[in-house]
């Protein structure tokens, strides 16, 4: 099996040690290979900067690839296109009159076009618990997964909830078509999760929207959320239900689900 290749999109704001520490991170729990993405013109200073960071964490080859675009997002886009990465590692941007991590249109863009494995970070830090709890979301209609085993195993939760979206509206369709099944679609996609947790915390959640599962998720405080997402027409599709995470990430949001070869960018 070949190397894992991520990529840390990183500017000099003030969060840069941060962001960087969390790629480094997420990096070796994968045994994966460290990029930079920066979107902007290539200088000695900031070479040197990145270097020196680098360093500090132990690492002391890391590739930068400069890139340009008509906006940051789409720089950093065509860069991981032009590249086979793995995995997108962003901090996102919370502004401090906001009670919630908000996206921006940045983000939104990534989330829609990044062409790897997408992972955005609203609170980065330097420091990590070795206790850590995921969470995972579904739609309890369709739900999936098994993408996300790769990164079940490399991160290793200490803990793992998987939080299931239940629309009544649905529901109530599905039963006056007939389309009702004795077997639960939630406890058949959650069987093979016991191969690799002895306990799994599964919860339900009646929501129109979906949206309810954002105060969920920020009350359990978990340190990542992982979702599988589908390709369509060129784009990353969230599942039903779970749209609410283009406006609003309640926590470190790990999107699996790679854009193919033949799937080209609208």
């Amino acid at each position: 099996m070949s190397e894992l290749h991520f990529a840390v999109a990183s500017t000099f704001s003030p969060r840069f040690a941060s962001v960087i520490a969390e790629a480094d991170f997420i990096a070796k729990k994968f045994g994966a290979r460290l990029s930079v993405l920066h979107a902007g013109e290539r200088s000695d200073e900031k070479l040197t900067k990145f270097h020196e960071a680098f360093e500090g964490l132990g690492r002391e080859e890391v590739d930068v690839y400069w890139c340009e675009g008509e906006t940051p997002a789409r720089a950093l886009v065509e860069a991981a296109s032009s590249e086979y990465f793995d995995l997108l590692i962003v901090g996102t941007i919370r502004q401090p009159s906001e009670t919630r991590h908000f996206t921006s249109e940045i983000v939104r863009e990534l989330l829609e076009n990044a062409p790897c494995d997408l992972l955005l970070l609203p609170d980065p830090k330097t420091a990590f618990s070795h206790e850590q709890h995921l969470c995972l979301l579904l739609d309890a209609h369709e739900p999936r997964w098994e993408a996300a085993r790769a990164a079940l195993i490399a991160l290793k939760p200490a803990h793992l909830s998987v939080l299931a979206a239940e629309n009544p509206f649905v529901q109530a369709r599905e039963a006056a078509l007939g389309m009702t099944s004795e077997i639960d679609p939630i406890e058949g996609s959650c069987a093979g999760l016991s191969d690799l947790f002895s306990e799994v915390d599964l919860r339900r959640v009646h929501s129109n929207t979906g949206y309810a599962l954002c105060d969920i998720v920020e009350n359990a405080a978990p340190d990542f959320i992982l979702v599988q997402t589908e390709w369509r027409d060129g784009r990353r599709f969230l599942p039903p239900h779970l749209d609410w995470l283009r406006q609003v990430i309640p926590a470190r949001l790990l999107l699996v689900g790679r854009r193919q070869p033949s799937q080209s960018l609208h």
